[in-house]
């Protein structure tokens, strides 16, 4: 599914296109369009990199059948790095219905307009920003050079593109910016539509902080923003990824989530009947005739692993899935594809399905954004069991075998398409408390003496399907000896005592790693006095801090589920051991941790001692907001003093 909100992306090298009618390119400007006629000046104090941004236009004319958007981009170059990013021009479109025409190729040296029109060289270029992610939507750019363009030009650009993805009907949706973190002179935006359109307007999250007004005259309601000197400088690194530093004007027909349930059931109708689901459908229930679980199971799993993710997106394609029969036929689909696929399957079983509209990116704050199908990226499938939803994203892999313990899809709500949805649903599935549990037994031996260390690792729910995933491509043996180097970079003299080796539970969705080393030289000296430290390491990479600690905006951390890491030592005499135990409790995580004596069931031996260090890790937030990050890395401070404990001993 596409995703209109922020697209970014590079074009793929295929092959030019050349304009065999370049001309036809060049239009008037239409009538509709209110001209700026005075290109506005920097303040004093504005911020800018290579180019000094002058004029950010955006009209857009909803009135007439087929929309049109006008666009204008003046600019002033500063440096030498501004002549080659300026001098080049992209203009993206979708050719299945969208047409691009410009109005205004000119530079402005010493109050003079050069027009350059019949000089620029313009290409025509297959653009596909999702290409590593397997999905090809058909965009198309224009890649315009300009010419002879100098330090101290100001570039001044125009184009309209006429044409909205017929997939939604009469509905309509666009999303206009009007912030960088670049100070633009003046920005304009103007909205025309008919006044009984339904269609609004929005300043989201009020954070643009232009004039915003509307007006209406002869059955037309025109929105207009403007802003004389504007600065977002807001983007920051490690932000959460549903955090938008910018402004942006937010056009809509839709009023509520109604509403995009209703535009989106026609276009995801199951075919539960359809004789080659039926065909799959019969050769499950004939492999598991007396478990309508089992049958679920094995629908989930033949479209996640047999039906290979790959996206073709262009046009309608974008929003409406392709029939169930075709995905079988080819072999491959995108979310949206699989996902009425299961459905068609699973209600072919009898059982309770329906697509789900959700985002990746908002998560839980999908509620705050606009009631329209812009806010949503993604598709899976909500999947009725004993009353509660179970949610399952077709495009996954290498899940459990139970429906209580496969992976659930956490991302906070999803828009159910059945008829009578009218709002979002919450996510609750049933959490895995920990999902990564280490378990590390050392046998201490002195200094002349080798010791031995054998780890036992379990993932479990999503992290185990991960796991299971990577390690379908990746050898033991590769693995094996990434994992001896880990620990060889703590001990020198570290050799394999056993291969690695995994066992794999999938009825309980858990995936065990086990490695067993030999360590010559476990003891570090310095003078007469032998030293020994062990750490909480996994849990310790938890414990995160932001790189840029002065910030304006949130700082993304954590991660779902908890992890656990218990560390047992043997150590070879009576050893004075000082225990300790500490929790930091805080409103963005849990840790604690813990050092003791145990007694070893059945061992007798009066030389030995045997220890205990237990570390825990949760995440209880997601983020942390800027006003409190202080207060954030003085938990972790408090929680790293408490990550290492230190053995010594003479000889």
């Amino acid at each position: 599914m596409k995703k209109y909100l922020i697209a970014l992306g590079v074009m793929a090298s295929f092959p030019t296109l050349a304009l065999t009618q370049q001309n036809d390119l060049y239009t008037a400007l239409p009538d509709w369009v209110e001209p700026i006629s005075q290109i506005p000046e920097l303040g004093d104090s504005a911020h800018y990199y290579d180019q000094q941004f002058l004029l950010v236009d955006r009209q857009l004319n909803l009135v007439v059948p087929d929309p049109v958007e006008y666009k204008r981009y003046t600019s002033k170059v500063v440096s030498i790095e501004g002549v080659e990013s300026g001098s080049q021009i992209s203009i993206d479109f979708d050719p299945s219905y969208q047409k691009v025409a410009i109005h205004r190729l000119e530079l402005v040296r010493d109050g003079k307009v050069l027009d350059r029109k019949d000089t620029a060289q313009i290409d025509r270029f297959k653009r596909e920003v999702d290409l590593d992610s397997l999905l090809y939507n058909g965009d198309e750019t224009l890649h315009i050079v300009l010419d002879d363009v100098q330090m101290g030009d100001v570039i001044d650009v125009s184009y309209t593109i006429t044409g909205f993805n017929p997939v939604f009907g009469e509905r309509r949706e666009w999303y206009i910016k009007t912030g960088w973190a670049s100070t633009v002179a003046l920005v304009n935006a103007r909205i025309l539509a008919p006044t009984d359109s339904g269609i609004s307007v929005t300043n989201l999250d009020g954070k643009g902080q232009g004039d915003f007004r509307q007006t209406r005259e002869d059955g037309i309601i025109t929105f207009a923003y403007r802003q004389a000197n504007g600065l977002y400088d807001f983007d920051e690194p490690e932000q959460p990824r549903w955090y938008n530093p910018y402004p942006y004007l937010h056009v809509s027909s839709y009023t509520g989530w109604k509403d995009v349930v209703s535009w989106a059931l026609p276009l995801y109708e199951a075919a539960p009947d359809d004789e080659e689901v039926q065909a799959l459908v019969q050769d499950i229930q004939q492999t598991y005739p007396d478990s309508t679980e089992k049958q679920a199971v094995a629908a989930i799993h033949f479209v996640q692993n047999n039906i290979r993710y790959l996206g073709i997106e262009n046009g309608i394609g974008s929003h409406k899935p392709r029939p169930p029969s075709q995905i079988i036929s080819q072999g491959y689909g995108d979310c949206k594809d699989k996902a009425l696929l299961l459905v068609s399957m699973l209600e072919a079983m009898g059982i309770e399905a329906y697509p789900a509209l959700v985002d990746t990116f908002w998560r839980e704050q999908l509620p705050h954004q606009p009631a329209a199908p812009f806010s949503f990226n993604h598709v899976i499938v909500a999947l009725k069991k004993d009353g509660e939803w179970i949610w399952v994203d077709a495009t996954r892999t290498h899940q459990g075998n139970r429906l209580d313990t496969l992976a659930q899809s956490r991302l906070g709500y999803g828009l159910i398409l059945m008829p009578d949805s009218d709002d979002l649903t919450q996510m609750s599935p049933k959490e895995v408390p920990v999902t990564q549990d280490i378990e590390q037994r050392y046998v201490v031996n002195h200094a002349n003496a080798q010791s031995y260390l054998a780890v036992k690792t379990t993932y479990r729910g999503l992290e185990a399907e991960r796991w299971r995933r990577y390690l379908e491509s990746k050898p033991l043996r590769e693995l094996g000896e990434e994992y001896a180097n880990y620990y060889a970079g703590f001990f020198s003299g570290l050799d394999f005592l056993r291969p690695l080796s995994i066992s794999d539970d999938k009825d309980l969705n858990e995936l065990t790693l086990n490695e067993a080393y030999v360590i010559e030289d476990l003891w570090s000296k310095s003078d007469d006095t032998y030293s020994f430290l062990i750490s909480g390491d996994i849990v310790d990479d938890y414990l995160t801090k932001p790189d840029l600690i002065r910030r304006k905006t949130p700082f993304r951390f954590g991660t779902d589920g908890a992890v656990r890491q218990k560390i047992k030592l043997s150590l070879p005499e009576n050893w004075n051991i000082e225990q300790s135990e500490s929790t930091v409790n805080n409103p963005f995580f849990e840790f604690k941790s813990s050092l003791k004596t145990v007694a070893e069931p059945g061992d007798v031996l009066l030389d030995k001692t045997y220890v205990e260090a237990d570390y825990y890790y949760r995440a209880k937030t997601r983020h942390v907001e800027a006003k409190e990050l202080r207060q954030y890395m003085r938990h972790v401070d408090d929680a790293w003093q408490n990550v290492d404990y230190e053995f010594t001993y003479r000889p």
